[in-house]
Parts: C-alpha cells; sequence; structure tokens
C-alpha cells in the first residue's frame, strides 16, 4: 500500500515537472507582394504560432512596430492576418516578431514591388526587347497578353516559372510579337495565367505601348 502511494506520488511530481512547450511560428512564405501603399495593394501575411501563454493575448511586430495582436487559445496557440510591408521598388528582408510579455520569437520572409519594366522603352514594334518582372510567385509560366482596342490579339510566354524566392524573370523578345500591328495604344498585360483575363488572379501588370508611323523622307 506505502509502495502504491508513493509511485502515484512520484508521476505527479513528474508531470507538474515538465517543461512548457516552447513558443513557435509556423513558417511563413518565401516571399509577398507590395503593388502599392494602400492596404488593399498589400499581400496578406499570416502569422500563426503555438506555445505561448494560453488564454492570453500576442502581439505582433513588423519590422518593430506593433501591428496586430491577437488571444491565444488553450495551448497558446493564434493566428492572425497582417499587412506585408510597403515596398516601392526592388525586394527586401522584413521580420516578424510575436511577443505575450514572458515570451518573444522572431522570424523573417521577404518583400517584393511587383513590376514589369522594358528597355528600350521607345523602339520599333518588331525589335527585340529586353523585359525583365518581379512578384510572380506562382510555380506557373510568365505570359504577355497584347491587347489592342480592348480585344486580345496576341499571346506568348515569356519565361518559365522561377525559382527565385521573390518571382523574378527576365525575357528578351519582341515588342509586339505581331505581323504589321496597327498604330495607336496597345496594352501588354504580364501575368502568369494562359488564358486572358482582365483581371486574373493573383497579380498582373499592363504596360501602354504607344505604336505610331513613322515617315521616311526618299
Amino acid at each position: 500500500m506505502t509502495a502504491r502511494v508513493l509511485a502515484v506520488a512520484a508521476l505527479a511530481f513528474a508531470l507538474a515537472a515538465a517543461p512548457a512547450q516552447a513558443a513557435v511560428l509556423n513558417p511563413l512564405n518565401p516571399c509577398y507582394a507590395s503593388t502599392g501603399p494602400a492596404t488593399h495593394e498589400l499581400e496578406d501575411v499570416v502569422v500563426s504560432g503555438e506555445g505561448f501563454t494560453p488564454t492570453w493575448a500576442v502581439e505582433v511586430l513588423v519590422d518593430g512596430v506593433v501591428i496586430a495582436s491577437a488571444p491565444t487559445g488553450s495551448i497558446g496557440e493564434f493566428e492572425v492576418k497582417v499587412d506585408a510591408p510597403y515596398q516601392p521598388r526592388g525586394e527586401r528582408a522584413f521580420t516578424i516578431e510575436v511577443r505575450d510579455g514572458a515570451t518573444s520569437v522572431a522570424t523573417q520572409s521577404r518583400v517584393t514591388d511587383l513590376a514589369v519594366s522594358m528597355r528600350p522603352r521607345r523602339a520599333a514594334p518588331n525589335r527585340r526587347v529586353r523585359f525583365r518582372g518581379r512578384g510572380f510567385m506562382r510555380d506557373a509560366p510568365v505570359f504577355a497578353h497584347y491587347l489592342f482596342g480592348g480585344k486580345e490579339r496576341k499571346t506568348v510566354r515569356l519565361g518559365r516559372p522561377s525559382t527565385a524566392p521573390c518571382g523574378t524573370f527576365r525575357a528578351r523578345r519582341r515588342q509586339i510579337p505581331v505581323k504589321k500591328p496597327r498604330t495607336g495604344r496597345w496594352i501588354m498585360q504580364v501575368d502568369q495565367k494562359r488564358a486572358y483575363a482582365p483581371e486574373p488572379d493573383p497579380v498582373w501588370v499592363r504596360l501602354p505601348i504607344n505604336v505610331v508611323e513613322v515617315f521616311r523622307e526618299p
């Protein structure tokens, strides 16, 4: 009888002395897109984790600034969405920190602007130009849809799915891959959809191209 009581007491002590689960954050995406400073132009960052103080609250900081707070559950779990930082040009690393007053855990990801550039900017329609872009992070090729008068005239593939975290690509193509393009305003829409759509999900960039008639002296 005495031995049984001692065994139960020892088990209770062992459970009480078990270390608390360490606070952890779930992995973020490798990179997030920023198309402008407005909230709807910034990609959502889903921040989640567990092991924080149970039934309490955590603060979420982006680059050292408190952006949001969220309640924790019975095992210290939480989930909250915050805006990715605004990045007007290029890409950079940013830090997400979560703290509850007793614990602080940080992790990093990257943010990029969503952009496509063409060099040279002025060229004959049939001349090959250099295209560069970033922010196309889906596991899909990059396509260019050429529009004139509001209608799709041609679609070409600009590049394979990017292996870079922030979805960069480079390509060299004819400025307008259409035989004898009409003079006027063309729109080149770059996205990751094989079929043209006016607002494809999730990202797209439009470049205007003006085709003018050039008269040469005899």
